[in-house]
This record gives structure tokens, C-alpha cells and sequence, in this order.
């Protein structure tokens, strides 16, 4: 669950870093040159359930599947499983505590083996064995155990009601695991299997090599379930310099680049012949206040920044127009999502009002500790904007800058978010195709326990959070982040600025680019590409 607020960080980041140069390979559609794509992030592995990055998202999805996968809007369509569990087709039972998936038939492994139930309980078993660094066990802890009473039939009995066990458990979550084979899975620490050098999976592309620190080739999987892709081989270059990549992109050594920041999204938008793909994903960025203490556990003092920050100022200046507007957590495009929610109001005279109330003025000025990633572009230009709103309301912001590996570091290694020190911090946080968002507002999951990292605690919320997580029907859970939504604009745990976009760049010539609402390379078997 980490990945949820680093991955968002290493995104807004990534413009600036070194890196290696591309590859002067001929163009694609000459011979057998493959098609080129660039990634930030190169993975640390190939194993289907142990990434760690939006990247390492992206290049595990060429090679794997999930059971369930996403439409472009959030919506769960079935990928290794035939159809989406509901309680209408009888795959959630009445009590909610099984969860049956018919998977499809016909579908093989790499190596050829077919793929069956075995597969999908020797994965789940792989996820919960301590042995494996997961990200997180979040879903998957609620399952008491795995049956499999047919080759296609999988069985999950739940311990408890978890109505985003569909969206969670090997579907595209906030931490995307995909199925790994039983017979290569070996019941220790898969990274230590061949499956983190060879993947053996059953999607689009076929592993061919890996060349650390520059590349990994693949090939089209003539047998894949969803047709045989429409290119032959596929090169994924990792790239850390968005500036290098975007040489590449203008002198056509590379075709595509994948999951850019908005720095260099606003760059590769006035390269000629190159077109920017944008998809929604359910995430925000923001500024997060300290409930727990100082000046912020006023609600006055926190209704007070809210008013004064100018989101339209910050998706103008700093995400450069690509992000869209964000009143709560919840992106317009999702489906649990309000449209009727009113947003916080850019309104600098009340919220100097406000901290008067609050006993804050001339004779007792406001001071605040700003706390940011100061490796990213955008953390620094916002703490700019940040810094001159607040004094035009009498409000000095005293910026503190943090490294990646103690911004959000565990309490346990010091991080400056989980220990609470802060007054404000700008946070980002990336999510799955579930809303839910439990993890970041229950009281019980302040730090230590939780990524709570607002410190924000209400009974009003804890219930509305407990009617999402258990009811099943859509209608019902859409009432219950309707107030979870309203709560956080009269709460305000934190302030919106934007909900983010994932943007590609892509050549002339590229086309069946339908990313999913998590990963862009999700249908890349339906990728075609013509130099032009």
C-alpha cells in the first residue's frame, strides 16, 4: 500500500532524474526492429505479485493477468475470470462470505501448461506466504481459505463481508497482483525462483531477455486468450530522464512513453507528430493537515487554508491544465463518486475570517510548518503558491524539505508524515479501481497501525466507512461515499487540488492505445503501430 502515495511522488518527480540514452535501433516496421516504449522505473523484478512502482504496474501487465480488469471509467470487466462476480450471476453468495469465479477455458501458460484454479490458489498462497515482501495483504487477509472444487472453478470463503474483494484480491487495485503458475511457484521466496528473471505468465507478450539497467525484449504470445497481438515484439527501455526520453520521442528512437509526469507531458506536447493519451485514475493530490495536533486540529484553521489555496492555480501552474478537478478523494469519473457535491470555495477574505475566529491575527500571527518531497518539480513550485496564498492571509509557511526515504516512511524509520510531523504536507496518493478508501480515514488506522497519516478521527466517518466496506450493492455503497465525500469537505482532513491523469506520449502511427483506468499497458495486444 505504500505504492499509493510514493508512486505518485516518483510520477510529479520523475522530469530531471539521470539516465541512460536511447538506443539507436532501427525503426520499427524495418525488418523485425521491435516497437519501443520507455519506462522511468526499471522493476526489480518480473515476479507477478512482488512490484513495487506504477512502472513496475506497467511492465508486469504485458506479461501477466489479472482475474478481473478495468474499463477506462473504473468499472470491473473480466480478464482470467470469465465474468464478474456479482450477486446477480451468484458469484457473491447471500452473506457475502464466498466469492466464486468461474476463470476461462482454454487459456495457457507460456510454457504452454494450461492455466487452472490450481494456479490462482498457488498465487494466493504465494501473496500470504511470509516468506514474499508483498507490498500489502490488504483483501487477501480477509479470505479464511481457497477451494477448488474444478479446474475453472475458484472459491474464496471470507471471514467477514469485504464488499472491494472483487476489486482487490488479483484484479487492478492500488497493488496490482497478477497470477503466477503453480508449478514454477515453488512455496519459498519467489524472488529467488526463476519466475523473477523468466516470467512465465499468460498475457500478451512473451519474456524474452532482460537487460539490466536498459531494456527488456518480448514477443508476441501467438495463443494469448484475448487474440494474438498485432505486434511481434515489443522493447521496453528503461529510461530515468523524462528529458532523455523525450529526445528519444522527438528523434524517433523511441514510439511511446509511458506514465509521463506533467512536466514532461507539457514538454512532449509541442513535439511534432506526437500525440498525449490521458486516462482519469481514482487519486488525488493535495495539501494534508495534522489532525492530531498544532495549529491544524482546529477545523477553523484547516477551513482557512482550504479557502485560500486556488486549486485552478494549481492545476494552471504547476500540473500545467493536465489534472482535472478534485472536490474530495474520489475522482468525477468513478462511479461511487457525488456529482452533487459542493466544492470548497476559493475565498481568501473568509478565510482570514476564519482564523480571526480561531484567535489568529496581527497581534497573533499563524505559523505553519510546510512539509515537502523536495525532489519533485511540482512539491516545489505548489510550496511557492502555497507559501504566497497563506501570507496574503497574514500566515507564514516555513518549508521543509524531505527525501523520498523519509517523507513516508514508516513511523518504525522515521518518517516525517506517519510520526505527525507537520502542521501542513502536500500528499499524493494513487488508488485502485475500488473507491475504497478506508485505509487513509478510519480512526483505527492512524500510524502506527494504518496510513491514516491526517491523524483524522470521527465516528461519523468510521460508520460510513464500515456501511462501504460491507454492503455489496453498488446503491448502497454509493450513499455511503456520498457522506464519506461530504464529511471530508466539512472535516477537511485534507484539501483537493487536483485528481491526476496518467499521460503517454505516443508517435504518429500508434494506435489501439485503450488504456484501463489503473494501467495503460493493459490492452496492449491491441496495440498497433505504423511508422509514418
Amino acid at each position: 500500500m505504500l505504492r499509493r502515495v510514493v508512486t505518485l511522488i516518483a510520477l510529479l518527480a520523475a522530469a530531471g532524474c539521470g539516465g541512460s540514452a536511447p538506443s539507436s535501433a532501427a525503426a520499427p516496421g524495418h525488418g523485425s526492429a521491435p516497437v519501443r516504449i520507455a519506462l522511468v522505473v526499471e522493476p526489480h523484478t518480473l515476479v507477478s505479485f512482488l512490484g513495487q512502482s506504477v512502472d513496475d504496474n506497467e511492465m508486469l501487465r504485458l506479461i501477466y493477468d489479472p482475474l478481473i480488469s478495468s474499463d477506462a471509467r473504473g468499472n470491473p470487466i473480466p480478464a482470467l475470470a470469465a465474468a464478474v462476480p456479482t450477486r446477480a450471476n451468484g458469484g457473491i453468495s447471500r452473506d457475502g462470505l464466498t466469492i466464486t469465479y468461474r476463470l476461462r477455458s482454454g487459456v495457457r501458460w507460456h510454457d504452454g501448461s494450461p492455466f487452472t484454479s490450481a494456479d490462482v490458489a498457488a498465487s494466493f498462497r504465494a501473496v500470504m506466504n511470509a516468506a514474499n515482501p508483498v507490498e500489502t495483504r490488504h483483501g487477501y487477509d480477509v479470505v479464511s481459505r481457497v477451494e477448488t472444487p474444478d479446474p475453472l472453478t475458484v472459491r474464496f470463503r471470507l471471514k467477514r463481508p469485504f464488499a472491494p474483494f472483487v476489486g482487490t484480491v488479483f484484479a487492478e487495485s492500488d497493488a496490482p497482483y497478477y497470477l503466477s503458475p503453480a508449478h514454477l511457484l515453488t512455496g519459498g521466496d519467489a524472488s529467488r525462483t526463476p519466475l523473477a528473471q523468466h516470467p512465465v505468465g499468460t498475457g500478451p507478450f512473451r519474456f524474452v531477455s532482460w537487460q539490466r539497467g536498459d531494456r527488456v525484449d518480448l514477443e508476441a504470445n501467438a495463443q494469448y486468450w484475448g487474440g494474438a497481438p498485432h505486434i511481434a515484439r515489443l522493447r521496453v527501455r528503461f529510461i530515468a530522464d523524462e528529458n532523455t526520453q523525450l529526445v528519444g520521442l522527438r528523434t524517433g528512437e523511441l514510439d511511446g512513453l509511458i506514465n509521463l509526469s506533467a512536466n514532461a507531458a507539457a514538454l512532449a506536447r509541442t513535439i511534432p507528430h506526437v500525440t498525449l493519451a490521458t486516462t482519469p485514475i481514482n487519486g488525488y493530490w493535495g495539501i494534508m493537515m495534522n489532525n492530531g495536533r498544532g495549529p491544524a486540529a482546529d477545523v477553523r484553521v484547516r477551513r482557512a487554508v482550504a479557502l485560500v489555496a486556488d486549486a485552478q492555480a494549481f492545476r494552471r501552474n504547476v500540473v500545467y491544465g493536465f489534472y482535472q478537478r478534485a472536490i474530495a478523494d474520489l475522482p468525477a469519473v468513478l462511479w461511487a463518486a457525488d456529482p452533487h457535491l459542493a466544492p470548497i470555495p476559493h475565498d481568501p477574505a473568509a478565510a482570514r475570517a476564519l482564523l480571526a475566529r480561531a484567535g489568529y491575527g496581527p497581534a497573533h500571527p499563524l505559523r505553519l510548518d510546510l512539509a515537502i518531497f523536495g525532489a519533485s518539480q511540482s512539491y516545489r513550485r505548489e510550496s511557492v503558491l502555497l507559501q504566497s496564498e497563506l501570507a496574503s492571509i497574514g500566515v507564514r509557511a516555513d518549508v521543509h524539505s524531505y527525501n523520498s526515504d523519509i517523507y513516508d516512511a514508516p513511523a518504525s524509520q522515521g518518517g516525517i508524515l506517519p510520526r505527525g510531523k507537520y502542521d501542513i504536507a502536500l500528499y499524493g496518493w494513487f488508488a485502485g479501481m475500488d473507491p475504497d478508501d478506508s485505509g487513509q480515514f478510519l480512526c483505527a488506522d492512524r500510524p502506527p497501525a494504518g496510513y491514516n497519516h491526517s491523524f483524522y478521527c470521527s465516528a461519523a466517518m468510521d460508520a460510513a466507512q464500515r456501511e462501504a466496506l460491507a454492503s455489496y450493492e453498488p446503491a448502497a455503497r454509493k450513499r455511503a461515499y456520498a457522506r464519506i465525500e461530504a464529511l471530508l469537505v466539512r472535516d477537511v482532513p485534507l484539501h483537493f487540488l487536483g485528481s491526476p491523469v496518467k499521460i503517454s506520449a505516443l508517435r504518429d502511427g500508434f494506435g489501439g492505445f485503450t488504456p484501463s483506468f489503473i494501467t495503460q499497458t493493459a490492452n496492449a495486444g491491441n496495440w498497433t503501430f505504423s511508422p509514418r
